[in-house]
């Protein structure tokens, strides 16, 4: 490598005044190299003007950046902008050496202008992606959050707030105006606060239960603290099943501005008033940094004429071929194998081992479709052979290979909508959900038989079946505002496909020993299924089997190490 970090020749195509030096270096992290990046005083729609200047252009990003200065100049020159519109380099790199604030409106006026015609009106979509719009959007409902983190595609980051570190009251819930003209307003109200009523009343019973049997004990704690966080995550991760679905959380939220345009018009379009509010707020907050774009945002009458299409159907069709003898009754406890359903997979191991193959197949020519012959021929011990010299050597840090995206297969899931609620946030996996519900029942909580905790499992029962049989009657008459009568222990039904890559991914992260029970369990459970659909390509995948109650212990201490470290 010479000194341009690349090997090859400094591509800047003229010599740097000493101002261009002041003005490339406060946006840029460096001026001699090939290798550099755009510093956050670059707003991302400058940014994204000039990738689609620099993508046809033979100049550097920096000299690029530059001619925008050298643009202006000749246009006051011609009076084609006016003294106010006018940005002298030599005038900025003044202001940045004074650290006074800068003004860039007018090229950021001409990267709205411009993309606007060209990514707007002329459809030039792709350069949406270098656009980002981040929101932190705070108070609103479970039921919100799972709509807001639901786009397609799916090219998007999020972090919501846990639970674990938020105080919940019966002002945290959620109570939009829809939801209060209904004619199941009043039921909705005092189920969802007899739900708060009972998490609130539940945290000492649970506390004095899980000390009383001694699952977390002191002595084997070096601080009071981490003993103590401990023992209330515990507890919480119990009664956190009582929370009911309007109540509030906050969350931030980033998005390429292709995808948020397309996911702004489906919010808008959504039958819950909270939905179509709430992204009429986000819109108006991104125009803001984005004028240029957005412009294809909208109520979308597809997605009204769909919704109405399919309701009517769906409401015909189900009528015509199910008898009310045919509907199932509601679950008050599920077994791990009834959480998991396989829906279809792809040959696994076959194609694992034709991909491997394939990527190395470019010595003798071969297509896909030669690779699986080969395979096919195989017998186990040469297929488990080949995947073991491809993944054997993985660490702990290290992805699966590429080759593992192709093939998939396709789970559904029975699980509490607390434990969706934290795999949704696999994005790289195919989900459909039938969003939040109580019609299919409730699921208990870990420690549930412990001696201690007869009354909780009492009030537990008599509030969730309440729940439930109020969900069973109002499902049918507004299936979108009864969102808001559940709670994060009832039993939701999603979908999950994923290929080999991402289905080994989910299983190692949630399959930890410190990671919350229900949706640990749940993935030991895929796992079990996979070795009989895979049994070659499981063994490779590092589940966490053995049950360790030490291990929150292990993470909390970590954490109180930490602090002591940093003096906090």
């Amino acid at each position: 490598m010479i000194d341009s970090w690349t090997f090859a020749p400094l591509q800047n195509k003229r010599e740097y005044t000493e101002n261009e030096k002041i003005v490339l270096e406060h946006f840029f992290t460096n001026i001699d190299k090939n290798v550099y990046c755009a510093k956050n005083v670059l707003s991302n729609q400058l940014w994204a003007f000039l990738v689609w200047q620099y993508s046809r252009s033979e100049a550097s990003m920096r000299d690029r950046f530059l001619q925008l200065f050298d643009d202006s100049k000749k246009a006051f020159e011609k009076w084609l902008i006016t003294d106010e519109e006018y940005i002298s380099l030599d005038d900025l790199a003044t202001d940045i050496t004074n650290s006074k604030s800068l003004n860039l409106d007018f090229f950021e006026q001409k990267a709205s202008d411009f993309l606007k015609k060209w990514w707007v009106d002329f459809g030039h979509n792709s350069l949406k992606d270098a656009d980002r719009i981040r929101f932190a959007v705070e108070w609103i409902s479970q039921v919100f959050t799972k709509v807001i983190e639901s786009p397609f595609p799916t090219l998007w980051d999020f972090q919501e707030k846990s639970t674990r570190y938020l105080h919940f009251w019966k002002e945290s819930l959620i109570l939009p105006a829809d939801l209060l003209n209904w004619n199941y307003a009043s039921d909705i109200k005092e189920i969802t606060w007899e739900l708060m009523d009972t998490y609130l009343k539940s945290f000492e019973i649970v506390k004095k239960a899980l000390q009383d049997n001694e699952i977390v004990k002191r002595e084997e704690f070096t601080s009071d603290r981490s003993y103590e966080n401990t023992l209330n995550a515990k507890v919480f991760d119990i009664v956190r099943y009582l929370l009911p679905s309007n109540v509030c959380t906050s969350l931030w939220a980033s998005f390429s501005t292709r995808t948020l345009e397309a996911h702004l018009t489906y919010m808008l379009s959504h039958p819950l008033l909270e939905v179509r509010t709430v992204a009429e707020s986000m819109h108006n907050e991104a125009l803001k940094l984005s004028p240029g774009l957005l412009r294809h945002v909208w109520v979308s009458e597809y997605e009204l004429k769909k919704r109405e299409n399919m309701s009517k159907y769906t409401k015909e069709l189900f009528n015509s071929i199910l008898d009310k003898e045919d509907e199932i009754g509601f679950f008050k406890w599920i077994s791990d194998e009834d959480r998991v359903s396989v829906v279809f997979e792809w040959e696994l191991d076959d194609n694992i081992c034709a991909s491997l193959l394939f990527e190395s197949a470019r010595i003798r020519g071969l297509s896909y479709n030669d690779c699986l012959d080969i395979v096919n021929d195989m017998d186990k011990n040469e297929k488990e052979h080949l995947m073991k010299f491809a993944l054997w050597d993985r660490w702990s840090h290290d992805r699966m290979p590429r080759a593992l995206q192709h093939s998939s297969i396709m789970f559904e899931f029975l699980l509490d909508f607390g434990a969706y609620r934290d795999i949704q946030r696999h994005r790289a996996s195919g989900q459909l959900w039938q969003w939040a519900t109580a019609i299919s029942g409730y699921d208990y909580p870990e420690y549930i038989d412990l001696p201690g905790m007869e009354e909780f499992v009492k009030m537990y029962d008599d509030v969730m079946t309440k729940t439930t049989v109020l969900s069973n009657d109002i499902i049918k008459d507004n299936c979108y505002l009864s969102e808001y009568a559940c709670a994060m222990g009832h039993l939701v039904r999603t979908t999950f496909e994923m290929n080999p890559w991402q289905l080994a991914y989910v299983i190692e992260q949630r399959t930890t020993p410190w990671g919350h029970d229900s949706y640990r369990r749940l993935f030991i459970e895929v796992y079990n299924q996979l070795k009989e659909l895979a049994p070659i390509y499981s063994k490779f995948i590092r589940v966490w089997k053995v049950e360790d109650q030490s291990s929150r212990k292990i993470q909390e201490e970590k954490s109180e190490s930490k602090r002591k470290q940093l003096g906090i």
